[in-house]
């Protein structure tokens, strides 16, 4: 059975309970099928498949592309700070542990696949909690598909509510500054254009040790890389472009 003080310390930061059952067991193995995972938690399987449906939809878990056998991997715990009741003092404590649980289960580069709209915007607000992140993208292309979510990340980045420090956003656009960089940049943010770029629909962040590529379409999906060593050659390469682009 999974960890029973990190069920518990999950349920009472909000996570249903066997949805924290099943989360711990995913934790615990790094990498997991609906068999096994039903035989560690002893839930029935058909159960299994429909808890594991739902952390996958909330960005909690997500499925390994291209095998034969469903095989899930976790999400990066940090996503439920960002989602959950967090303020808990304990919840904050345990965090470190809960990510150290989830790098000794498997090995680096890491990679988590998204395909809902609320588990892309839950690792996008996970991202929003490091001061800094670089970014290649297209607010007007975000805007035109969700245009409700971005106006509200737009507002917590005003209020700061979000410690966009060292953001810096590389716009890829033929046209001049909209409202939307305006905005950031009124409240502190490092804008460079970049109208010789055309990423096809493609959003890249680079922060921590990860790197989230988005694709923003009608049937979006995400995947989020974790290595040091990728992460440190893409930020490398990234500030080149950045160096050679100007400021809008």
């Amino acid at each position: 059975m999974p960890d029973s003080g990190l069920v518990k310390l999950l349920s009472d930061s909000g996570l249903p309970g066997k949805e924290a059952l099943v989360y711990v067991s995913l934790l615990e193995n790094g990498s997991a099928t609906a068999t096994k995972i039903s035989k560690q938690t002893g839930l029935k399987r058909p159960t299994t498949y429909l808890v594991l449906e739902s952390l996958s939809k909330k960005g909690y878990a997500s499925t390994i592309p291209d095998k034969k056998v469903s095989t899930y991997v976790p999400g990066d715990p940090a996503i439920l700070g960002a989602k959950l009741n967090t303020t808990a003092k304990y919840f904050l404590e345990m965090l470190p542990y809960l990510q150290t649980l989830q790098n000794k289960s498997g090995n680096r580069p890491k990679i988590s696949y998204y395909d809902s709209e609320e588990a892309i915007w839950s690792v996008f607000r996970e991202t929003s909690q490091y001061p800094d992140v670089r970014l290649i993208t297209s607010y007007e292309r975000l805007s035109k598909h969700y245009p409700r979510e971005t106006e509200e990340w737009l507002k917590n980045c005003e209020r700061k509510v979000y410690r966009l420090k060292n953001w810096r956003h590389l716009i890829s656009k033929t046209s001049g500054v909209s409202n939307i960089e305006k905005r950031l940049i009124a409240s502190g943010q490092n804008v460079h254009i970049l109208p010789s770029i055309d990423m096809h629909d493609i959003d890249l962040a680079i922060y921590q040790d990860k790197i989230s590529i988005t694709f923003i379409a009608d049937r979006p999906f995400m995947v989020v890389i974790e290595s040091n060593e990728v992460t440190h050659s893409m930020a490398n390469l990234f500030d080149f472009v950045w160096n050679a682009s100007k400021s809008a």
